[in-house]
């Protein structure tokens, strides 16, 4: 599981939230304004007295990449205004964490304030105005940018207990990535993959691209991570470029995309294709079966061939016949789960999609693929309604 980013209004709890949540996940847990008094060497509010606003929010920043870039499987707690500057927004929106809001009414948060007098004393006014009002400004100012861009939101006008509850309830379910293959709408879709939360990953098809001049600008115009993909016509694939030719094609990307994913077919070409990515973008190997789902012991070689070229993501899609083949899947992640330190992303197909699509993701935590436009395997759901069923059931 990649970190998670809690933020919200101050008062709203989310400090212990985020230690508790951190402790039941057995994940290391990270204050943002915590690590920076641990940098200044003093108060939030001596360095704003002393240096004023502008000077703390670039320090802000600074210390915001450093945890990102430092941690990967921790919860990590926003200062309040943290998520409100683009170039922070960027950082976060770029990566697959998880983002949840905590939310408390006004009211409750104005009660909570006035017993904390010793944690009030050591905050600076951010409008200089009376404590209620200083509330109310910042509130207001927040609260629509806050709605933008959780994961998960929270109400927290209670127990922590119950707050708490809610997020185990739904942290499981983690990064939704949509494949596109009908390119002729992309500035529509990339609109609604900017401007979506819910999406994390997005799989660009380009055996399905008619010019790949196309790409570097189709590429720049996303804010998401972003996986390239050639494929086959035998295995529902378009396959525009050829296995050797594909490889040029994705290693020109390499500065500009964070995964490279290739069929477990084409392994003759996969230790040149791995050379080039220098490690500066991750490897997803990948092996389909539309017609049946073998046996655990026949997928178990092909998670064997699968690691004699080292992916960073193990990709297994196969066919059920019958509700076995699908307990077969069920068992297969069980076992990658034990022997493997690895991602992975393990699907059935077809009409059997319910028992992979959201059972697998919730257990195992890895991501799932859905499509945004038309779908690009037999029965994929569409990432919003598959969405819906997963948080607002």
């Amino acid at each position: 599981m990649k970190n998670i980013i809690i933020y919200g209004m101050r008062w709203t709890w989310k400090s212990t939230i985020w230690k508790l949540l951190a402790k039941k996940l057995n994940k290391d847990f990270v204050d943002i304004d915590f690590y920076i008094t641990n940098k200044i060497n003093t108060t939030i509010d001596q360095f704003v007295k002393e240096n004023w606003w502008d000077k703390f929010r670039d320090m802000e920043h600074k210390s915001l990449r450093e945890v990102l870039e430092n941690y990967e499987n921790a919860v990590i707690s926003l200062g309040g205004w943290t998520i409100i500057f683009e170039r922070n927004q960027k950082l976060l929106l770029k990566n697959s964490y998880k983002l949840i809001y905590v939310y408390s009414d006004l009211d409750v948060i104005t009660k909570r304030v006035l017993k904390d007098q010793i944690n009030l004393e050591n905050r600076p006014s951010l409008t200089w105005n009376n404590l209620y009002e200083d509330l109310k400004i910042v509130y207001e100012e927040r609260k629509n940018i806050y709605e933008k861009f959780y994961d998960l939101k929270v109400i927290n006008n209670w127990t922590i207990e119950g707050c708490l509850e809610k997020i185990l309830n739904k942290i499981s379910y983690w990064s939704v990535c949509v494949s596109i293959i009908d390119f002729d709408k992309i500035e529509e879709k990339i609109e609604t993959i900017n401007s979506s939360n819910k999406i994390k990953f997005v799989e660009l098809r380009i055996d399905y691209l008619d010019n790949l001049e196309k790409i570097d600008e189709i590429i720049s115009k996303i804010n998401k991570q972003i996986i390239l993909t050639n494929r086959k016509k035998s295995e529902w694939w378009n396959f525009t470029w050829n296995s050797k030719d594909s490889i040029d094609i994705l290693s020109m990307c390499i500065d500009k995309i964070e995964y490279v994913d290739f069929e477990l077919s084409n392994g003759e070409f996969i230790k040149d294709l791995k050379y080039k990515l220098l490690g500066k973008t991750k490897l997803i190997i990948s092996y389909h079966n539309f017609f049946e789902t073998p046996s655990f012991d026949d997928l178990k070689k092909v998670i064997e061939i699968m690691s004699m070229y080292n992916p960073d993501v193990y990709k297994i899609a196969v066919m059920p016949n019958c509700e076995k083949d699908v307990e077969i899947m069920y068992e297969l992640c069980e076992y990658f789960k034990i022997n493997y330190n690895k991602d992975f992303v393990f699907i059935s197909m077809w009409k059997l999609w319910e028992k992979t699509r959201w059972e697998f993701p919730k257990k195992w935590e890895i991501f799932s693929f859905w499509f945004l436009g038309e779908e690009s395997a037999p029965w994929q759901i569409s990432f919003e309604k598959l969405y819906d069923l997963i948080y607002n059931d």
